[in-house]
């Protein structure tokens, strides 16, 4: 594997190979890609915190074997020649998603360039860059797109990974005439990265990766199965819908409000919402869909947005336009307005500590 460290590769094939840089220049995530690769080289266990983003993060604990396993899932499913790519790698490496890119390239002796994660890792890139696969999550994904030559940066690339969250309609409709191969990934820390991928400009299923199994429980939630989960069952938060093609997401059964009596999927506001500011063209901003207590319904369908954005939606207006596209259940009753949002370190709004911020 070639690691360019200010410009310059280095061969790194061995743990011997890492002694020979000067850790002084690297920067914050070649320094934890190097505490991955002395994890590797050694045959350590790796140990990945969860996101918690909709509760308390979990420590989970892998071996290098099953990081393998996992890593060749991928590569061969998108059929990744050795020394071909040019991983350049943009998420925490200290988080499973970043991980889980070093790994595919440590796998593919591929050339690999890290930078600190960003909004806009590719502000510095230029459009003839030498980069072919590269993962993202959406916000980085829309700020790029914001950007002036971001299309065409983007087009230099072969794949991108997109994960972390779900991408809006919005997002994907921006994306449809892009030429780069854009993969929308289903996946978590327990599962060591995703286990199904889905072309997010032809596919509208995703396609489960070879060996593993996945199956419904009584709520249509989803349960996963191979070699990581330890051949067990893995049951997961997310309602699903199984069929020919793969399955599809519907949402997060903890993301369902139960108003007067009435269940309301959050994602599905969300997407309504973020379809309404892609067609009055308003600047995009972070909000999420959640629920109060309310004396008559049980819970109210409320949106939060970060004060600084007050001026951004009128209310008023996006509740017209809700009315043809919602079922009166569904649409939020008020908006809350938080100080600050919180983040997880992988870039997803803490929904959980959000909610609780002062008003």
């Amino acid at each position: 594997m070639q690691l360019f460290i200010k410009h310059i590769a280095y061969q790194i094939e061995s743990i011997n190979d890492l002694e020979n840089i000067d850790k002084s220049i690297l920067n914050i995530n070649e320094t934890k890609a190097f505490s991955f690769l002395e994890n590797w080289f050694h045959n350590n266990d790796f140990i990945f915190q969860s996101s918690g983003s909709t509760g308390v993060p979990k420590q989970f604990t892998f071996t290098k074997e099953e990081l393998i396993w996992s890593a060749t899932q991928t590569n061969n499913f998108l059929s990744l020649k050795q020394n071909s790519p040019h991983f350049f790698i943009c998420l925490d490496i200290h988080l499973v998603a970043g991980a889980m890119l070093l790994a595919r390239a440590v796998l593919l002796n591929a050339t690999v360039s890290i930078v600190n994660p960003s909004s806009n890792p590719f502000e510095t890139l230029s459009e003839n860059h030498p980069y072919t696969f590269a993962s993202l999550v959406p916000m980085q994904l829309q700020s790029i797109l914001n950007t002036q030559n971001g299309e065409n940066i983007l087009n230099q690339f072969e794949n991108i990974l997109l994960g972390g969250a779900p991408a809006s309609d919005s997002l994907i409709k921006q994306c449809v005439h892009l030429k780069v191969n854009i993969w929308a990934t289903y996946g978590m820390t327990e599962t060591l990265s995703h286990i199904a991928l889905r072309h997010l400009k032809t596919e509208n299923s995703f396609q489960l990766l070879p060996n593993n199994e996945i199956a419904l429980s009584k709520e249509n939630t989803l349960k996963i199965k191979n070699i990581i989960t330890k051949n067990q069952w893995l049951q997961t938060n997310d309602l699903a819908a199984i069929n020919a093609n793969g399955f599809s997401v519907l949402g997060r059964i903890d993301f369902i409000i139960n108003s007067g009596g009435f269940k309301v999927n959050a994602l599905k506001v969300e997407n309504e919402i973020a379809s309404y500011i892609t067609l009055k063209n308003i600047p995009s901003f972070p909000y999420f869909v959640g629920s109060l207590p309310d004396e008559l319904l049980g819970e109210k369908v409320v949106i939060y947005i970060e004060k600084f954005h007050i001026q951004i939606l009128k209310f008023s207006l996006l509740k017209t336009y809700l009315k043809d596209n919602l079922k009166p259940y569904e649409i939020p009753k008020q908006i809350v307005f938080v100080n600050e949002f919180y983040y997880t370190p992988s870039q997803k709004i803490d929904r959980r500590k959000s909610s609780k911020e002062e008003n």
